[in-house]
């Protein structure tokens, strides 16, 4: 269980006007990250990366490979740093800082951090880069960061952003000048670009007196579970540490939960192929209006500083070390170390997930839709109770002050989503008859869902959302439930068909494979304590005699059976056509699951991709990598063997998410 963590709102000091311009206005004198010799202001770096030795050698090289004269090749490197590069205007982040402030008292929001973490990383800065590495779940986390170093007095992070802002007028411009450099999607077919790039962020990283920022996963997840991470932005920023430039890289994992996504709605239509609207400075306007409503609580909760020497160990000479401090590259085993501090980061965020009212009561009516009956508020109340004892035993860190006043705040945050009927009974709020254009129909891209498919999978894909961040808790005790209540087993048979079930779903529920012996040991434990697994003579059982604990065991059951079906369906699939493009893949499995009224999360194509990239780790799928597409072969053994094994786990429930009594209709249209 883990020590119950203290949360202090960093935003209630300021709710008043004058509170506002206060403390935006005061005398700032940042806490540096790393105590130089100079100080480095952004246009400084600019000039470090310009009359680098390394960008010098490689435009030598780039001159005589292409015939191009090198002082053009410069110019076109100018342009990249002026493309990238960040820049910092005092008086711009103060006015950010006076909307940013403004706006969230207009969202009612709280912004509660992990106070004591906060201080005791800023009192360990000054000796060498700090990292931020926060979960990415909406556009709001760039502004976190930002407003909590400016709160705490630490110098302000340079922000890795996309180039969707960069092209926003204005605001590209005011995010580069509160701490904002911007990186392409893809370096691919751009040598010159990745070069200047990857120089930027390390001198910022050796110099710069500011934390580096960046999000592991690339992208917001619109699942609200964590991604597999990406290595190219982490491994530009561990350069300076290899080539030893710094003697230690301090790297600070952060977890940003929220009791409501801004974009929710948005992801929900993402899962079912709906494109990403493009981001404009005039969409954000228009969207500013929507922001005046109840949006709850974040929580911002720092793990503990991770030191790069201490995890790594002691470096050893290599061929690059030779080379002059400034020209040398990552090898391939100081790749392999910076994949591994990825994976080991990632994990780290959801050691420090937060757990909150939000979560607790969609999980509550999940499980009030799965039985199909209708819970009174005393009976949720109750239900919410035992769920945070159940997640506090598997190591989760719940917010839980209140219980009964902060469900009843999170029903008026979520009031479109769940509600009391006036019976007091907790229901589901369906969305409104979909009319889906023909214009959006050419754009989606998985099959074409009926106008009724979505009506009932939009609120369910919602209320999924924030069940997913619990779900690496429950995952692990849930799979050896459902391994176990198949037949007798003994333990290394156990340990075997968890280890490939896992394996399947790892892109689904992220984990490190190397320490999966340690959390299954954890989880069986945790069975044999609770008696759904029952020990006999060195063979594993099923409890099911003991009826003490039938709650828990039906929240393990259905915990997993969107992920499972999902898996199955794509291994069905691809066992029918043997060999198949990734879209068309995609666009059978979204079909064949609308026709099957599987669970609605079933749908998302999110989950496709990620058991169809499991099933590739796994060795049952090869994925050829063609020049326009990506195509899928089916492995026959190994595939028939997968469907066996996981249909034989498969709970066996059945649930009519589409007329059932918890969900409440509505009869207005909506046009989208």
């Amino acid at each position: 269980m883990r020590d119950k963590i203290d949360f202090m709102d960093i935003l209630q000091p300021r709710n008043t006007y004058f509170g506002i311009v206060k403390f935006m206005t005061r005398p700032w004198i940042p806490k540096k990250t790393m105590n130089l010799e100079r100080e480095y202001f952004p246009q400084d770096i600019k000039n470090l990366v310009t009359k680098s030795a390394y960008l010098d050698s490689y435009l030598d090289a780039e001159s005589a490979r292409s015939n191009i004269v090198k002082q053009h090749l410069k110019k076109e490197v100018l342009k990249y740093i002026e493309e990238i590069a960040m820049d910092k205007r005092m008086h711009v982040i103060r006015w950010m800082g006076v909307f940013f402030l403004n706006v969230s008292f207009m969202m009612k929001t709280g912004i509660f951090v992990n106070e004591t973490a906060v201080l005791e990383l800023k009192k360990t800065m000054g000796d060498n880069p700090v990292l931020f590495l926060p979960t990415h779940r909406s556009y709001a986390d760039f502004c976190l960061m930002t407003y909590l170093c400016y709160h705490y007095d630490i110098e302000l992070p340079a922000v890795a952003a996309g180039m969707d802002f960069y092209t926003m007028a204005v605001v590209g411009q005011m995010m580069r000048e509160t701490g904002a450099f911007y990186m392409r999607r893809t370096l691919a077919g751009a040598p010159l670009y990745s070069a200047t790039l990857r120089q930027y962020v390390r001198t910022l990283v050796a110099h710069y007196g500011a934390p580096v920022e960046f999000f592991l996963e690339g992208t917001r997840s619109r699942s609200n579970k964590s991604l597999p991470p990406k290595y190219g932005m982490l491994a530009m920023s561990l350069v300076p540490y290899f080539a030893r430039e710094v003697d230690d890289v301090t790297i600070v994992p952060v977890n940003i939960s929220y009791d409501r996504i801004v974009e929710q709605a948005l992801f929900a239509y993402e899962h079912l192929g709906v494109p990403k609207p493009k981001e404009t400075t005039g969409g954000l306007i228009k969207a500013l209006h929507t922001l005046n409503d109840h949006f709850g609580n974040i929580y911002i909760n720092l793990g503990t500083p991770m030191s790069l020497k201490r995890f790594l160990g002691h470096s050893t000479l290599t061929s690059e070390t030779l080379k002059p401090r400034d020209l040398q590259k990552l090898t391939d085993d100081q790749m392999r170390h910076v994949q591994r501090v990825a994976d080991h980061v990632v994990t780290l965020q959801q050691d420090n997930a937060v757990v909150t009212i939000t979560n607790l009561l969609c999980i509550v009516l999940m499980d009030s839709l799965y039985k199909g009956r209708v819970l009174g508020q005393n009976e949720v109340e109750s239900q919410i109770s035992w769920l945070i004892e159940v997640l506090q035993n598997l190591g989760a860190s719940v917010f839980a002050r209140d219980i009964k006043g902060n469900m009843e705040r999170v029903l008026i945050v979520h009031r479109t989503m769940v509600k009391l009927d006036r019976e007091k009974r907790l229901r589901l709020v369906s969305s409104a008859l979909m009319n889906v254009t023909a214009d959006v129909q050419k754009k989606m891209k998985g099959h074409i869902l009926k106008a009724e498919t979505m009506v009932n999978t939009i609120p369910l894909i919602k209320l999924q959302i924030y069940i997913n961040p619990v779900l690496h808790y429950i995952v692990p005790p849930a799979l050896i439930h459902l391994i176990v209540s198949r037949h007798n087993i003994l333990k290394d048979e156990l340990y075997s068909t968890y280890i490939e079930i896992r394996r399947l779903l790892r892109h689904e529920f992220f984990h490190i494979e190397e320490n999966e012996q340690m959390t299954l040991d954890k989880a069986l434990e945790y069975c044999i304590q609770n008696k759904l697994v029952l020990v006999n003579n060195n063979l594993f059982c099923d409890g099911l005699g003991d009826q003490s604990n039938d709650k828990l065991r039906y929240m393990l059951q259905w915990a997993l059976l969107p992920a499972l079906t999902t898996l199955l369906c794509c291994m069905d699939v691809m066992n029918e056509c043997k060999q198949c493009e990734h879209k068309r893949a995609l666009k059978k499995i979204q079909e064949r699951l609308e026709q099957k009224r599987s669970h609605p999360y079933c749908l998302s194509l999110e989950a496709a991709g990620n058991c169809l990239q499991g099933l590739v780790h796994s060795g049952v799928l090869v994925k050829h990598k063609m020049q326009q597409e990506i195509v899928y072969e089916a492995v026959p053994e190994a595939i028939e063997n997968c469907q066996r094994l996981v249909s034989s786990i498969l709970p066996k429930l059945t649930v009519d998410f589409y007329s059932n009594p918890v969900i409440i209709h509505q009869t207005q249209r909506a046009r989208l």
